[in-house]
């Protein structure tokens, strides 16, 4: 992109997909005043309220996504989930879209990013293709092993564990992986600009529920303070920068690993996310430049930004709870008293149980402070579905 000229009636940026993480990086365009349409089949995605233009249109559909994308200079996605082939065919006649898209068809389909980072040489989990129902691929893997549906999967859905041939499967062609004993899960955000050059965010630590697998804390600070042994950090940032090399993506990436339990302590890669990711919310509130910034900057060819963190800091993702309904929010004055702390509420309409409607981002002057912050903010919010009569009120202290 050349400045801010583009061709009439056109927009800045084009966004596929209009969740969270749309809103956030619209929120950044609007520092440098760009202009922003969305492709959402949702009437009331959180980019609805914020979006230049939106579109209301599935995100499988060849037309929508041509309206998206040609109306727009550049055009990204936040979500992976979206038909890649209508993509590629725009890309075909002249569009810009970034990341690539090959970069997404390796990346939706899970056996296709285990076959390039082994490729690369990147560690991870012993793995194999699995038809389901295959016995002996299943038997000869052995137990127990991890099924993950190649296509499709998100947030711990479309995962389980097999511990005998007679566990009930997933359906759908999947990968088995090793079950690995982890120690903890970490995340690096890696930025790609057009002509190669990287930017890496010092490695986090992400929490999860256990029951539902789903990241509920992520733990950042700036390296002397970080509770992640430097060798660790520097092994999880190698790994990181080579499979987003390996992708030859541009843009924001989100890079999962875990480091193994036991005497080794290997860093093994898990999953790439090619766009802002849940583990980089920390960004906004304690960054030189926060992981949306840097993907504007990544995808529109400017500069990339630097990834210096200022302070600790704490992220929890703010969870749904109680019965489904319109959103209710409880708690957010007390949230808010907490030092340090900043809530930021995705302007979702309906709450159900386990959906990320929000997160806080809690700073201190070292981790263990932010954490008690954290903690102790979202002790005192709760975000439910309201009934009919709390549904007028809005937010409550």
């Amino acid at each position: 992109m050349s400045g801010h000229d583009v061709p009439g009636g056109c927009y800045h940026l084009g966004i596929l997909g209009g969740g969270q993480l749309g809103r956030m990086l619209i929120a950044e365009a609007r520092l440098l005043d760009l202009r922003v349409a969305v492709l959402d089949p949702d009437p009331d995605a959180p980019c609805a309220a914020l979006a230049d233009r939106f579109w209301c249109g599935s995100l499988d559909d060849p037309a929508a996504i041509s309206r998206l994308i040609d109306a727009c200079a550049v055009t990204t996605w936040e979500i992976e989930h979206i038909n890649i082939d209508a993509v590629s065919e725009r890309v075909e006649h002249g569009a810009v879209v970034r990341p690539d898209p090959a970069v997404l068809r390796i990346v939706q389909d899970k056996a296709a990013q285990r076959r390039r980072f082994a490729e690369a040489g990147l560690p991870g989990p012993r793995w194999c293709e699995f038809p389901p129902g295959n016995v002996s691929t299943l038997a000869a893997f052995g137990f127990p092993a991890v099924q993950k549906l190649r296509w499709g999967g998100y947030d711990g859905r479309g995962v389980t564990t097999l511990h005998t041939t007679d566990t009930q499967q997933l359906p759908g062609p999947s990968i088995l992986e090793e079950l690995i004993a982890i120690e903890y899960e970490l995340a690096v955000l890696v930025a790609r600009a057009l002509d190669g050059s990287v930017v890496c965010y010092d490695p986090v630590q992400m929490r999860f529920d256990p029951a539902r697998n789903i990241c509920t804390h992520v733990i950042a600070a700036p390296p002397q303070m970080s509770l992640i042994r430097p060798e660790i950090a520097l092994e999880a940032r190698r790994i990181a920068q080579a499979a987003v090399t390996a992708l030859d993506g541009v843009g924001i990436f989100g890079v999962e690993l875990f480091v193994e339990k036991g005497s080794t302590g290997r860093v093994l890669l898990n999953e790439v996310a090619p766009r802002p990711h849940n583990s980089g919310h920390y960004t906004i509130d304690a960054c030189a430049t926060s992981q949306f910034a840097q993907h504007l900057r990544a995808v529109l060819g400017l500069p990339l930004g630097s990834a210096e963190i200022f302070s600790p800091a704490v992220m929890v993702n703010l969870l749904g709870a109680g019965e489904p309904g319109p959103v209710a929010v409880d708690g957010l004055e007390r949230a808010l008293s907490v030092p340090g702390v900043t809530v930021h509420l995705y302007g979702k309409r309906r709450s159900v149980p386990g959906r990320k409607m929000g997160h806080l981002t809690a700073l201190g002057t070292t981790p263990e402070e932010a954490l008690e912050r954290a903690n102790r903010a979202a002790a005192c919010i709760q975000i439910h579905g309201a009934s009919a009569s709390q549904s007028q009120g809005g937010h409550s202290g």
